[in-house]
């Protein structure tokens, strides 16, 4: 389903992700491990196509990001990708139902509805985003990288800011 391949990247002439290999099926989980400053965003970057490896090759399907314009990339990610930034990238003057709703290309009300209810979202549904607490906000971003129910999920340290039982329904959704 996606394949990495030599993929390497560098940026101000520094090295951040030297050439590495994987290959993820379909169905498949990839944890990535490592400490800080390693690459670990960089290769979730490269992998998501944000961005472009400086050498060797990324492939999602068919598609082989070097071939892509950006255009097709961002058509590419709004179709199947679905993502949890370490920066939540929430907009902060929209409620959580319409910062979930952004991330929607189908318009399924339903599905939207069910995502808050799962993650324990309910009572804020229409409430800023810039007035909630980092965990609450976290459940939010989760719950718009699989509004579209996508193909991959990229996720970087996606429940850092939850407690137990939150980690367990994250994971479980």
């Amino acid at each position: 389903m996606l394949f990495v391949k030599n993929a390497s990247y560098t940026a101000s002439g520094r090295a951040i992700l030297r050439p590495l290999s994987l290959d993820v099926g379909k169905g498949q989980d990839c944890l990535v491990l490592g400490p800080s400053g390693c690459g670990k965003t960089t290769l979730l970057y490269l992998m998501a196509g944000m961005l472009r490896a400086g050498a060797g090759e990324v492939v999602f399907g068919d598609h082989s990001y070097s071939s892509m314009s950006e255009d097709e990339m961002d058509s590419l990610r709004a179709a199947q990708f679905g993502f949890v930034f370490q920066r939540l990238h929430l907009i902060g003057h929209l409620t959580v139902w319409q910062n979930i709703a952004l991330a929607q290309t189908k318009g399924d009300e339903s599905r939207l509805n069910g995502l808050i209810d799962a993650l324990g979202l309910s009572s804020m549904k229409h409430q800023k985003a810039q007035d909630l607490s980092v965990g609450e906000a976290q459940r939010v971003a989760i719950a718009r990288a699989v509004a579209n129910n996508p193909a991959i999920i990229f996720a970087d340290e996606p429940t850092s800011s939850l407690d137990d039982k939150n980690t367990d329904v994250v994971m479980d959704l």
